[in-house]
């Protein structure tokens, strides 16, 4: 049984004739009477009656009626969410969530989708960025980020360019520097710093922070590992030493610290956020996110 032997069927029992039908579905009156018997053969029961006045439905044929209906919506349905999901405008998405350092820009670009998406469900799924591309790689994520350069990303993974950002020291309001619109690094070498990463696995924040201050031939004190960025600014909020992050990063202990900016220039002080997704999968729920998301940085940048 086929959905035209159903879209037949109705079409005779709603005209009640098998003329004004086979118009209606523009095929020849004959191969339509062919295809209802074929249907009532398979159904094991007399669907219609033809008689000199035109043609009418049996008990099994009115059961059977709304039976058909049911299903031909059901399948016009089935066939509308596919067609959305395939545009992105239906479905699952999962993003990756990088805590503080996403606070600044993934609420504002959640709710944009969710205005123009509404079918769409999204979930965010906490990950740290040096683990994000292999979430994406596992089908953990749908969307994840990286800084790392363009052509370092993977050919198989589609990329865009979401924000560039320049880093800053974080530092109590009480800092001795706290005063000072730009700090030079010389004068933060024998402060203590914090860096994120709580094993030697996650050493991006650490090798960063060294790189900065030895590409200027300059020395630090032994940077502090601490397991999250809550904990980084809460340290930092009491005066425990300063950190390097990039200005967008928020905390509930906003009050306690300030960004200032480094008084050095150079290409290692710019970072650039990528979003980044796969080819096949899932892609057109994942372009439609990142559309979403650099949209929202175009109009902060206005």
């Amino acid at each position: 049984m086929e959905l035209r032997h159903l879209r037949y069927f109705v079409a005779v029992a709603d005209a009640l004739s098998y003329r004004r039908a086979a118009d209606e579905l523009r095929v020849a009156q004959p191969a339509l009477s062919k295809q209802i018997k074929n249907l009532e053969d398979e159904v094991g029961a007399r669907l219609l009656d033809r008689n000199t006045t035109g043609v009418a439905l049996t008990d099994a044929g009115a059961l059977f009626l709304e039976e058909a209906r049911e299903i031909l919506r059901r399948a016009g349905e089935a066939v509308m969410l596919a067609r959305e999901a395939e545009a992105g405008k239906r479905g699952r998405l999962v993003v990756g969530g990088l805590g503080a350092f996403s606070s600044g820009f993934l609420p504002t670009a959640l709710a944009a989708f969710r205005r123009e998406y509404p079918d769409v469900e999204v979930m965010v799924h906490e990950i740290g960025l040096p683990d994000q591309l292999k979430a994406l790689a596992s089908g953990q994520l749908q969307v994840a980020f990286t800084i790392m350069k363009e052509e370092e990303i993977p050919e198989e993974l589609e990329r865009a360019s979401i924000l560039e950002a320049t880093v800053a020291i974080l530092m109590s309001t009480e800092h001795r520097l706290a005063n000072r619109q730009k700090v030079a690094l010389a004068d933060l070498a024998d402060d203590p710093f914090f860096c994120i990463g709580e094993t030697e696995r996650h050493e991006l924040h650490r090798q960063r922070i060294h790189q900065m201050f030895a590409s200027r031939g300059l020395k630090h004190r032994p940077l502090r590992r601490v397991n999250s960025f809550e904990s980084l600014v809460a340290l930092v909020a009491g005066g425990h030493g300063v950190s390097m992050m990039l200005p967008m990063a928020r905390s509930r202990n906003v009050d306690d610290v300030v960004y200032r900016r480094i008084k050095e220039h150079g290409p290692d002080l710019e970072l650039e956020l990528f979003a980044v997704w796969r080819k096949t999968a899932g892609k057109s729920l994942a372009r439609n996110f990142v559309d979403t998301l650099r949209e929202m940085q175009k109009g902060r940048g206005k």
